[in-house]
């Protein structure tokens, strides 16, 4: 079944409107995050982690420091705050990872040479693996990451989570050649006699920028990147016991954590930028000051000053304006304003720069002013034919996923040349983003609280290099998903079927269906909320869903009563139940336990207004002693307006199964605030007991 939905899953452009959800047009590398999300709320979560790797090679590094554009663009943002979709990809990565790759099918002769294996190298040497290529990737390191693991802190990045990654690429038959670099150990020369037909250049940016001031030269000055690298490397540097960090990006914030660890008394952080203006994660930023960071905004680095050689504080001056009238980075200061912060220590993290030493003699690869490597925007083939490059040393300074995303389309470029074809990826294809909810709508949707994400405490955080965020257990996971609004992915309307009854109109709470310029048949726009209403109640059959995943329990139902011990279980209960209601699919708490596990078979469904009442009949008709129908109470449910519905589906079902002599027992409806808790159980356990009684009867 999984299979067959994921297929669908990759073809729902076939049959929607061509809008997609905001979350995944963000994406740089266009992660399904909507679909993704869909799957954790329904409990799916091996699906979910299958849904996720095939896009992206480095899921439970990107579950920890991705900038998550995602949900920058989250569409929840208009009612509370975004679904935290970062988070449930680690929790993904953390709990459900697994191998889902064969090898290739096709294979081709080519040899590949990657150079680097960060986040851009690993993408690429992924990707040509998966499409039959043989890869190499030069590391000048002794371990795989780049600068996920020299730069990024292992309380942000567990070393095992790239590990776990970088297995995953391995096992596809890449190579990794460790402690080999460029320009020094080989060459492009030596790679194209060894017989690479094509090399990715995916070195990252390991220096740091130089601050041209007075005072640079003094001891205690040191540079961020070498400071996080030698950290990363040997766990320590001799600092001071006043540190000061220049810069407000998220390397000064990694400096600045990585100082407190260190033990100093006292770690502050000076930048041009007002705090709105930094940078970085407001995450970042919080995180930093609840450790004990102390933040100087608008100021601006003047000189550092010193004694006998070594620093002892920085001499700044108050910042007009960072940005001009045009937007552009052009600080300006108050004259007259200087004030000094005291510091023995002063780390510069203002940026980062590359090293290109090893392009010497090779003058046919076109590099750019701020000394990056220029490429064909298309194909990111650089000015010297066969050879590519992707991530930081082509952004200057990108993201994660920005540097998985060049890696990736770089592989498909590598392809297309070797092969004289044009493969292209449809998912970077402009598609209309579907648009922000209507104001109008803001209030109908329900409020939902963001689940917090489990911290280390600040005892012992400051006391250790320890991951920080402790991870989303599947309850806190399963309820942070179903917080989805599954924008684009509703309800639509066959104009064919469509006979303009307005039924669709009168029965949506989110006032969603239109009939727009004296059309006669109905529009759904990408408001809808999923909830399955007018899909039910349409006479005419014209709304459908457009995606798999809202199957709404017939498949399941199907799939159930071919179940041999199925059949035989005597009596059988058919629980329907809303799955908002349920923090973990099938999980029951209480002492009758073993009666519900050996008499109800459960089918969730995320929100009870997508089940037709013909279901509750076929369950019936397929061999059901009884069905039971768990609503959520209406205050309690992510659709607000349905239960009237479900009771009015209840009774015409309950008023058929009494006109043909039924008993009332078999088919109950009730409303519980939990799926799981012992008040469910009581109702399911005492339904058990009436249709075996029931049943009893009947057979005397």
């Amino acid at each position: 079944m999984f299979a067959m939905t994921m297929n669908n899953i990759q073809t729902k452009q076939n049959i929607c409107t061509g809008e997609e959800a905001p979350c995944v047009m963000a994406c740089p590398i266009r992660q399904d995050a909507r679909d993704y999300v869909q799957l954790i709320a329904r409990g799916l979560f091996k699906e979910a982690y299958r849904l996720v790797r095939e896009r992206n090679t480095l899921p439970a590094s990107c579950g920890r420091i991705c900038t998550h554009p995602c949900e920058t663009k989250c569409r929840r943002n208009s009612t509370d705050k975004p679904v935290a979709i970062a988070w449930l990809k680690r929790f993904l990565s953390d709990n459900y990872s697994e191998n889902i790759y064969t090898r290739p099918e096709q294979t081709y002769p080519e040899r590949i040479a990657i150079i680097g294996a960060g986040p851009a190298g690993l993408a690429a040497a992924n990707d040509l693996a998966l499409m039959g290529y043989s890869c190499t990737i030069f590391e000048s390191n002794p371990h795989p990451g780049g600068m996920l693991r020299m730069g990024v802190p292992t309380y942000r990045l567990p070393r095992n989570a790239i590990d776990q990654d970088v297995e995953f690429i391995r096992q596809l038959g890449v190579e990794i050649k460790y402690n080999t670099t460029l320009g020094k150990d080989v060459t492009f020369d030596s790679l194209k006699k060894e017989g690479y037909a094509a090399i990715f250049i995916g070195v990252g940016l390991f220096d740091s920028r130089n601050l041209p001031i007075e005072g640079a030269e003094y001891d205690g000055v040191l540079k961020g990147i070498s400071f996080l690298r030698e950290v990363n490397a040997t766990g320590t540097v001799e600092i001071g016991k006043n540190v000061l960090v220049i810069g407000g990006g998220a390397v000064a914030m990694d400096c600045a954590r990585t100082a407190l660890r260190l033990k100093t008394e006292k770690v502050s952080v000076a930048c041009l930028e007002s705090r709105n203006e930094m940078p970085t994660t407001d995450f970042e930023i919080e995180e930093a000051v609840h450790e004990g960071v102390i933040l100087y905004n608008s100021v601006g680095p003047k000189r550092i000053l010193g004694e006998h050689g070594r620093a002892t504080g920085l001499e700044t001056l108050r910042v007009k304006y960072v940005f001009d009238e045009q937007k552009r980075f052009h600080p300006a200061f108050y004259e007259g304003s200087e004030s000094v912060i005291e510091a023995d220590t002063i780390i510069l993290a203002i940026g980062q720069t590359s090293n290109l030493s090893f392009l010497k003699n090779q003058e046919e690869i076109e590099v750019s002013r701020g000394a990056t490597i220029v490429v064909d925007p298309n194909t990111f083939e650089t000015s010297m034919p066969g050879i590519y490059a992707g991530g930081d040393i082509v952004l200057g300074r990108g993201t994660l996923t920005e540097g998985l995303a060049q890696g990736k389309k770089a592989a498909i470029s590598i392809h297309n040349a070797l092969r004289n074809e044009k493969r292209s990826d449809e998912k970077w294809a402009d598609k209309p983003e579907v648009p922000k909810l209507a104001d109008a709508r803001v209030p109908l949707v329900k409020k939902e609280q963001k689940q917090d994400m489990p911290m280390l405490s600040l005892a012992k955080r400051l006391n250790s290099f320890d991951e920080v965020e402790l991870g989303f257990s599947p309850e806190v996971a399963v309820r942070e998903a179903q917080r989805c609004m599954n924008c684009g992915a509703g309800a639509y309307v066959d104009e064919h079927l469509c006979v303009g009854c307005i039924t669709c109109v009168r029965v949506c709470p989110f006032d969603v269906p239109e009939f727009r310029n004296g059309e006669i048949t109905a529009y759904i726009g990408g408001d809808c909320q999923s909830c399955g209403l007018c899909i039910v109640e349409c006479p005419a059959k014209a709304i459908r869903f457009k995606t798999p995943l809202e199957d709404s329990g017939r498949e399941r139902l199907k799939a159930l009563f071919q179940d041999v011990s199925v059949q035989k279980t005597r009596p059988l209960i058919i629980n329907f139940y809303c799955q908002y209601g349920s923090p973990v699919v099938g999980s029951v708490e209480g002492k009758s336990n073993a009666v519900i596990e050996k008499h109800v078979k459960r089918i969730g469904v995320l929100g009870l207004g997508k089940v037709e009442p013909s279901l509750y009949l076929n369950a019936l008709e397929w061999g059901a002693d009884g069905v039971l129908i768990t609503a959520c109470k209406e205050d309690e449910c992510h659709f607000c307006a349905e239960y009237e519905w479900i009771k009015k589906r209840s009774e015409y079902v309950s008023g058929f199964l009494s006109e043909i002599g039924m008993d009332a027992r078999i088919f109950q409806t009730h409303l519980v605030s939990s799926q799981t808790d012992n008040a469910f159980v009581d109702i399911a356990v005492q339904m058990v007991k009436d249709v075996e009684q029931i049943n009893l009867v009947k057979s005397v």
